[in-house]
């Protein structure tokens, strides 16, 4: 059987633990806050020659989202600008399609009825079945007007996507407040594209200082020519080189990540 201890000593004890505890609270609070890790980097590689094989050197795992073709959206049809440039990656690099959609003059998307947003789904589908993506992104700058359209699409082509391939659309600053049209759009990211606003420019970019809203938290684009602090609680970065991208200009980039 344990010893009785007497009262004194228990209090005494009793005392010493509650001081360890507090010192011990005292202790993790002083301890530094360590800062949030780096996020995800992907470089867009536009319409040019881009050569990204640095990237196996760097020690930095770097995905790529390479333009695919471009599919001029006219009244009557859909032509397809397939990439002519080539594209050198490291061996095993994540690659991610993106596709642009332009809406040529006297043409709209909201124009298109269900079985040609069914054709074009199926279109952009195929385009995406190719050895190596694991990702297909979708850059069309959207009106108002075409916003009910687009999320018809997108259900089309969320349907015939492997399951295992993700479906990612860029976003004008415009489009990243509450209650938007985006809530009803099924992809798993909506990366909104923080350069070549305009005059609002500066207003969006204090705005999302502060943070980015639901639904286009996570994720967010930025050019190296038009440079800001990536907003607080962004996991993924897509970054923008209007030059082709060099081992300078990628070091200079991941050195900003690091204020």
């Amino acid at each position: 059987m344990p010893r009785h201890i007497p009262s004194n000593h228990a209090a005494a004890w009793t005392r010493r633990g509650l001081r360890a505890a507090l010192a011990a609270l005292l202790c993790a609070a002083c301890q530094p806050t360590s800062p949030p890790a780096p996020p995800r980097v992907v470089l867009w590689a536009w319409e040019r020659p881009e050569d990204l094989r640095f990237l196996a050197d760097t020690g930095r795992p770097t995905h790529v989202a390479f333009l695919l073709a471009t599919l001029a959206l006219t009244e009557t049809e859909v032509l397809e600008q397939p990439r002519r440039q080539p594209l050198r990656v490291p061996p095993g690099t994540a690659l991610q399609a993106t596709v642009r959609l332009e809406a040529q003059p006297r043409a709209s998307l909201a124009h298109y009825p269900p079985e040609r947003l069914r054709a074009l789904a199926e279109r952009l589908a195929t385009l995406a079945s190719r050895p190596g993506v694991t990702g297909l992104q979708l850059d069309f700058d959207a009106r108002a007007s075409e916003y009910d359209a687009y999320v018809a699409l997108l259900q089309a082509l969320r349907q015939r996507l492997p399951s295992s391939m993700t479906l990612s659309i860029t976003g004008l600053a415009s489009w990243c407040t509450p209650g938007s049209w985006l809530t009803r759009a099924p992809v798993d990211e909506v990366v909104p594209q923080l350069f070549r606003m305009g005059p609002e420019a500066s207003t969006w970019r204090a705005r999302f200082a502060r943070g980015l809203p639901a639904p286009c938290r996570g994720s967010v684009g930025l050019a190296l020519d038009e440079w800001q602090a990536v907003p607080p609680g962004v996991s993924t970065l897509y970054l923008f080189n209007p030059r082709p991208w060099t081992p300078e200009a990628f070091t200079r980039a991941v050195a900003e990540l690091h204020p």
